[in-house]
């Protein structure tokens, strides 16, 4: 319809425009008559010279309109094959447009049938795995829970071979892998890092040249030893030692500023209240500085002289403070030393490392002060507070595994704080500790079935277990030593490690009569 329309336009175009041309030739002609040269032309002449002109102008007109007809033609063809050009193309798309909706449809159908076949399937597995649950509940005359239990008892069982297998090639595996470069590493570590072996221990004894001095120290109804007491907040005991006075507080500082101060009275010798305030006033004082160098030297010993003056006062105080007998500055730079040098080993960040180190044990000298929190947790508080850093808080707080360690510079620091408390002549337990720890691990080894005795020996660093013959065999031995290794670790506190050793002896006895 379109290519009709443009049709019909151009050839009505071509005719009026031939039909113009006519109409201004017959005017040129009229006109040329009425001119001089044609009135004196007699009739004849001027009619045959009027007919050729007007065959010579129509002839023309012809041609024109002839090559104006062919450009109008050649101009509809090129529109028509255009329009019908782009008529197949949209055509086509429309075609492939039909086609995909086909085939869209057709999946969808087959989507929403393979959904309810999906749907029904889960249906009939569920409704046939409860069948089947309920017929092996009856014919087994088990629940679900004592089956399972039944089960897995029964592959432990068959799989103990594999399992005692399994768990030695792994430790021979894991052991020559590790120990090699494990050996390089904390050789280095440790050369660079060789501090003393002697732990300091803290004077809480004061020696006295006679008896009498107690006298002096007690006062008139008591009014020396009250004022003393309740000026530095220590107890002070008389009584139990002969020629010695003891001096008892859980704050390190106050116990040195008493120490120092009754040292000062006793060689004065002027002993009552008001040379008792007078002296402990000073002693603080005295310790108040000794407390800030002390912390200065310390931060800058480390690497870090800019700290806040609160961490530098805190800082200060490890002086006073021991762990197990082992002095906390020096477990503070040893643990320096050795986080700095594995983090150099392994691409850590070192001045995090160094930094954590530092301040790590920092809350120990603020456990008398702040109950019912240990003291990395008042570590980490005190790092957020003044430093307001959460990573090297963590790495900080981190070091006794019950909060998760978030960084590699973390588990450095945990690494640096075992190997310090752990080394030979670092730390020494207390009796009632010792005791508690050999005894855990004894209970740990009985806890298992087919345990007939076990030892702690060489202080705590080995277990022996020995097993009941009949009731265990070679290859339970293995998985028993494994698996009460994975508890200790899961459950107790120990420098260093604890080695298991599980012991089975079968004896056959006859007598010949």
């Amino acid at each position: 319809m379109t290519i009709l329309v443009v049709l019909s336009v151009l050839l009505g175009s071509a005719g009026i425009g031939t039909a113009i041309y006519f109409l201004q030739s017959n005017k040129q002609l009229q006109s040329q008559i009425k001119d001089k040269q044609f009135q004196e032309l007699s009739e004849e002449e001027a009619i045959s010279r009027s007919s050729e002109k007007a065959k010579s102008l129509l002839l023309k007109a012809k041609n024109e309109a002839i090559e104006v007809k062919a450009k109008t033609e050649k101009k509809v063809r090129e529109i028509y094959d255009e329009l019908e050009d782009k008529e197949k193309r949209l055509e086509a798309r429309e075609n492939k447009i039909v086609q995909r909706e086909q085939v869209l449809d057709k999946e969808t159908e087959e989507m929403d049938t393979k959904e309810k076949s999906l749907e029904q399937a889960k249906k009939d597995v569920k409704r046939l795995r409860d069948k089947f649950t309920l017929r092996l509940e009856k014919i087994a005359a088990l629940n679900r829970e004592q089956a399972r239990e039944k089960l897995l008892k029964q592959i432990e069982e068959e799989l103990k071979d594999e399992i005692s297998k399994r768990i030695k090639e792994a430790e021979m595996e894991a052991q020559r892998e590790s120990d090699e470069k494990a050996k390089w590493i904390l050789i280095d570590t440790m050369q660079k890092s060789a501090t003393d072996y002697v732990a300091e221990t803290t004077t809480t004894t004061i020696d006295l040249d006679s008896e009498e001095i107690k006298g002096k120290i007690i006062g008139k109804e008591g009014r020396n030893i009250r004022t003393f007491e309740k000026l530095t907040g220590v107890d002070v005991i008389v009584d139990e030692s002969p020629e010695a006075v003891t001096l008892s507080c859980f704050d390190p500082v106050r116990r040195e500023v008493a120490s120092i101060a009754l040292q000062k009275l006793l060689k004065d010798g002027r002993v009552h209240p008001g040379t008792i305030e007078d002296t402990i006033q000073k002693v603080k004082e005295d310790i108040g500085r000794e407390i800030k160098k002390n912390g200065e030297k310390l931060a800058y010993d480390a690497g870090f002289p800019n700290l806040p003056i609160e961490i530098i006062r805190l800082l200060g105080r490890f002086k006073y403070r021991y762990s197990y007998g082992q002095n906390l500055i020096k477990h503070t730079l040893e643990m320096i030393k050795l986080g700095a040098a594995l983090a150099a080993e392994v691409g850590a960040d070192v001045e995090l490392v160094k930094k954590a180190c530092l301040l790590h044990d920092i809350g120990k000298v603020m456990v008398h002060e702040i109950e019912g929190k240990p003291h990395h947790i008042i570590s980490g508080e005190v790092i957020r507070k003044y430093l307001r850093d959460e990573k090297l808080a963590n790495a900080a707080e981190a070091h006794h595994g019950d909060i998760e360690a978030k960084s590699l510079e973390a588990v450095i620091v945990a690494i640096a704080d075992a190997i310090s408390g752990s080394r030979p002549g670092a730390r020494r337990d207390n009796y009632d500790e010792y005791v508690k720890r050999i005894r855990a691990l004894e209970d740990i080894a009985h806890k298992f079935k087919g345990v007939k005795e076990a030892y702690a020996i060489h202080a705590g660093r080995e277990i022996r277990v020995i097993l009941m013959p009949e009731e265990a065999n070679d290859k339970d031995a293995q998985l028993i030593a494994h698996k009460i290794s994975k508890e200790i670790e899961k459950t107790q506190q120990y420098p260093g490690t604890v080695k298991v050793t599980v012991i089975r002896e079968f004896r056959a006895e006859e007598k010949a009569e």
